[in-house]
């Protein structure tokens, strides 16, 4: 509009100038042809004889008037010569001469007026020409006054300006054709000026805009556009019928970042982003909740449609990624929720938000759709988080000892303490349960602490000899501080480090290698055995045995379960395990030990330790020291 309008107030200029030109010409011919009149006029009855005044009595003209009067005509280039008494009466024309019976003309008003006033009467006419141009007349009636000062009447004269007036026109087409580059010299930094900052404005403005709305990392939605832009659509169900809910995140991304930085973090996040957006249709809603999880809502959208979306987001976010020279290959986790006409915001995003929940349990990498079930098991989980934190603020919570025997003498040489923990209703719940909800609800450390203080409070009542085995969550090892943990619990303790045992698993080590590794060393440091639980089942990478000079081997249960389905077969699995643990200097412990068979399978391999039912269940701390201390009087006995 600003634009707009300076053109039209330089328009206006523009036709403002050239009518004052226009005007100011008009006047200054005026002027001219008045005086040129007021000339003629003079000097005309100053060449006339002292009976001039004949022209005006309707006497007829001498010869030498008649001369005076053609020449004058032809020297002032006059069209027409007229001559009015001071009545207004014609009483001459140049064409017909002294007119006789005068007084039956009419009075020519103008000519009575001119008389009277004793006042000129000029007017300028501009008439076009057939070439083009514009010819200039005068009308001016002018006082004819006797020697003695006495008007008699008027002259009237037609005269022909053109030549006179040319140059005046000439000026004013120039000035009429210069003013316009005048004014756009004026006006055209100015306004380009002016327009070039409304841009910048406008696109500041945009940008603030976007940057409102987006995420300044991804460029995606941010969560409050994203959450708004999700209710306006379900607000409209009779345009947006099914609206499809994705609920992804990047799998083991604080990894991604802690391994590579946090530079490369924020480049795969963008790419993510990126992918997302080219995936998706044209009118679908990509937006970052915040860290690495991301939500798509698809309005009309079917199931078919999800399930071909997040097939091809699985298999784009498998590819490669390159950032400055670096290479990951990475994957994500996608909950997916088809909301029908009766479903809103929350529980949509709530619905998918489980069904993501639940494929990343089932391993990552993969779609999971929600299902009524997982409404179940989040109320599941939230009691198990909430019973865990009771337990965690009032120590509530117990441990158990299972005993851990020498191969040949059936000695008990340590126990493995084991953490249990009730419902209020007493029913125990799982380790395999609540041991994922304390990770990811962040209890986990307190709940250690507080377990190796009662596990080595327990230990300390037993004989010296006698070992704790703890086992070790990889969460446990993220602060990056559990060697010093350990060391202050022994020191508090007083507890010797040589009785304490440390079991991890391969999952620890492939987490974060590099920050394990430094606490692994320091534990080791500190005269702590580590051993490797739960060996056979993960990679068994022979080289994470060679680089964290582990003590000793855990073979899994699964192997003797297998033993009693395909005895052959197993029985050279479990021998080869051992023996590779025998070669590297390692004690090894075989878990699952539940019957003679297994005993006596076990008894012909170079076993150290057996660790199972048929040598003891887990019992409490008191029933624990009952055991050794019944051990021990037999032996005595």
């Amino acid at each position: 509009m600003p634009v707009f309008f300076l053109v039209a107030l330089t328009g206006a200029l523009l036709y403002g100038v050239h009518l004052f030109l226009n005007d100011a010409i008009g006047k200054a011919l005026e002027n001219h042809a008045r005086m040129d009149a007021m000339a003629w006029a003079e000097g005309f009855q100053a060449s006339l004889p002292a009976n001039a005044d004949s022209l005006l009595t309707g006497n007829a003209l001498s010869a030498q008037q008649s001369e005076v009067i053609n020449a004058a005509i032809s020297f002032a280039n006059a069209y027409a010569f007229n001559v009015y008494d001071a009545e207004g009466r014609i009483q001459y024309t140049a064409d017909d001469g002294v007119l006789e019976n005068s007084e039956n003309y009419p009075v020519n008003e103008t000519a009575a007026q001119v008389a009277a006033s004793d006042s000129p009467q000029v007017v300028v006419i501009e008439r076009s020409n057939r070439r083009g141009g514009v010819d200039v007349f005068v009308d001016a009636y002018v006082p004819a006054k006797h020697a003695s000062g006495e008007t008699l009447g008027v002259i009237h004269l037609y005269l022909d300006k053109s030549d006179i007036a040319a140059p005046y026109k000439e000026l004013l087409e120039w000035v009429g054709s210069i003013l316009p580059i005048v004014f756009a010299l004026v006006y055209a930094l100015p306004t380009l000026a002016y327009v070039w900052k409304r841009e910048e404005t406008f696109s500041q403005k945009e940008h603030l805009r976007k940057a409102s709305r987006q995420d300044a990392l991804t460029g995606a939605l941010n969560r409050q556009t994203l959450n708004a832009e999700i209710h306006a659509r379900f607000s409209d169900r009779t345009q947006y019928n099914e609206i499809g809910i994705f609920f992804l995140d990047v799998d083991k991304f604080k990894y991604i970042n802690d391994l590579h930085g946090h530079e490369f973090g924020d480049a795969f996040l963008s790419h993510i982003a990126s992918l997302l957006v080219s995936q998706t249709r044209s009118g679908d809603l990509v937006g970052r909740m915040g860290g690495d999880e991301f939500v798509i809502a698809m309005p009309n959208a079917s199931e078919a449609d999800l399930a071909q979306i997040g097939d091809r987001i699985l298999a784009g976010a498998r590819q490669p990624f390159t950032y400055r020279g670096t290479t990951i290959q990475a994957s994500v986790s996608i909950g997916q929720y088809l909301a029908g006409a009766q479903s809103d915001t929350q529980q949509s995003l709530h619905a998918a938000d489980l069904a993501l929940y639940h494929a990343k349990s089932l391993g990552r990498n993969n779609r999971q759709p929600y299902f009524r079930e997982l409404d179940v098991a989040m109320l599941r989980r939230r009691e198990v988080e909430r019973r865990i934190r009771e337990v965690v603020s009032k120590s509530e919570f117990d441990i158990h000892y299972q005993p851990l025997v020498a191969q040949h003498s059936r000695a008990i040489v340590g126990f493995e303490a084991l953490l249990r923990i009730n419902d209020n209703c007493g029913k125990r719940i799982s380790p395999s349960e609540f041991i994922p909800v304390a990770e990811e609800a962040g209890l986990i450390q307190d709940l250690g602490r507080q377990m190796f203080s009662k596990a080595i409070t327990a230990a300390k009542q037993w004989p010296e000899d006698i070992g704790l085995s703890i086992n070790l969550s990889p969460a446990q090892f993220k602060s990056g501080d559990m060697d010093e943990m350990v060391e202050h619990m022994l020191t508090e303790h007083d507890f010797p480090a040589s009785r304490l045992e440390l079991e991890i698993t391969e999952s620890l080590l492939i987490s974060d290698e590099e920050c394990v590794s430094n606490q692994l060393v320091a534990l080791k440091r500190l005269g702590i055995s580590i051993a490797m639980d739960d060996f056979g089942t993960g990679y068994s990478s022979l080289g994470y045995l060679w680089k964290y000079d582990f003590d000793k081997l855990k073979i899994d249960r699964v192997f003797l379960e297998g033993f009693d389905f395909d005895n052959a077969r197993y029985r050279e699995i479990i021998e080869t395990i051992v023996t590779l643990g025998g070669k590297l200097g390692l004690k090894v412990t075989v878990e699952g030990v539940e019957s003679q068979r297994h005993a006596e399978l076990l008894d012909q391999l170079a076993c150290d330790q057996y660790q199972g039912y048929f040598f003891g269940r887990p019992v409490p701390a008191d029933g624990a020291l009952q055991m050794l201390l019944q051990e021990r009087k037999g032996q005595r006995a």
